[in-house]
């Protein structure tokens, strides 16, 4: 059960905007109770007002209102102009109109960005062709010499130099490789497998691992 109280609740006796203050307030706390409770459709209201105010249409956001008049008012009291921002950020600052640009910019439909039906592009130049020719496809060596470069230790250090990877099985074979292995680690001890899945709160026998 809900009761209307006016500002004037036990201070005296109520004069006509105090009862309409108490009426409106009232309704809110029924909506919202509504809202709170999910009847179904009692969310409608409230998104239509949403949408009208995301839209920037000022007219229907004050037909939604509790108190059109009021509303109004208070609207063109500082600005009594419906455009696209309202005077409390004003137009450089006005959050909604922005996020309406950053839309219509990502979605095309910028009018300096905005582009026609789809059409077939034009056929590509000798010099693009050419582009897409010379891409090619490296070779395991031409891999490997361009994924083993790295700066000489020299003093200086700008260099850059080819070293030979350690192991490589595109480069050289699984015997050569192993051998290669042994000397960079000094000693024949097997290489230890390491698996840092419980460390990530990851299972062990995850694929991924």
């Amino acid at each position: 059960m809900l009761c209307y109280v006016t500002p004037k609740e036990h201070l005296g006796l109520p004069k006509k905007d105090d009862v309409k203050q108490g009426c409106i307030a009232y309704k809110i706390a029924a909506h919202a109770a509504d809202v709170a409770l999910g009847i179904p459709g009692s969310r409608d209201w409230d998104d239509e007002l949403t949408k009208a105010r995301a839209a920037l249409n000022w007219q229907e956001h004050f037909d939604l209102a509790f108190d059109s008049d009021t509303a109004r008012a208070f609207h063109d009291e500082d600005l009594d102009v419906d455009t696209d921002f309202c005077a409390m950020c004003g137009h450089d600052w006005c959050s909604v109109r922005i996020s309406k640009e950053i839309v219509e910019f990502t979605s095309g439909k910028d009018a300096k960005y905005a582009w026609d039906d789809p059409k077939v592009s034009a056929a590509l130049t000798d010099e693009q062709k050419l582009i897409l020719e010379q891409r090619g496809v490296l070779s395991p060596e031409e891999i490997h010499k361009l994924a083993s470069k790295k700066k000489a230790e020299a003093e200086g250090g700008d260099t850059e130099v080819e070293v030979k990877a350690a192991c490589h099985s595109d480069y050289v074979d699984d015997a050569a490789a192993q051998e290669l292995q042994d000397e960079v680690r000094g000693s024949g001890d097997k290489l230890v497998q390491l698996n840092t899945a419980e460390a990530h709160n990851i299972s062990k026998v995850d694929s991924v691992i």
